[in-house]
């Protein structure tokens, strides 16, 4: 049985290929700053910035990890789908999916190659 650390890493380890360390490294701070709908909202906004298509890309494989924990519906894997499922849940349940958020973005830190 793999425990949640083993499971974190192995869910990041693809994912991680192919982001950018610097646009991945910006996350967890607009997290803690704004809350994890917040900043999906900012990331899934058309718009520019060098490396908003990576920080979606990052949190893409978030909804995708936080699926496969049962933190979000079965099958979500986009930003829009998470800030759907996330915005119709408690404010229990949005703590705790931006807990693994944040414990699961420091493995896609470690693991995306330096810009």
């Amino acid at each position: 049985m793999k425990n949640l650390e083993q499971i974190r890493a192995a869910n990041a380890l693809e994912p991680a290929k192919d982001l950018s360390r610097s646009a991945v490294n910006k996350l967890p701070a607009m997290i803690l700053a704004n809350g994890l709908l917040a900043t999906a909202a900012f990331c899934n906004a058309e718009g520019g910035g060098e490396n908003r298509a990576d920080m979606k890309e990052a949190l893409a494989a978030t909804a995708k990890h936080l699926a496969s924990r049962g933190h979000l519906s079965a099958g979500t894997d986009t930003v829009a789908g998470m800030i759907a499922d996330l915005s119709n849940r408690t404010s229990h349940e949005l703590q705790r999916a931006t807990a693994e958020a944040l414990a699961y973005i420091a493995y896609l830190k470690r693991f995306a190659p330096k810009d």
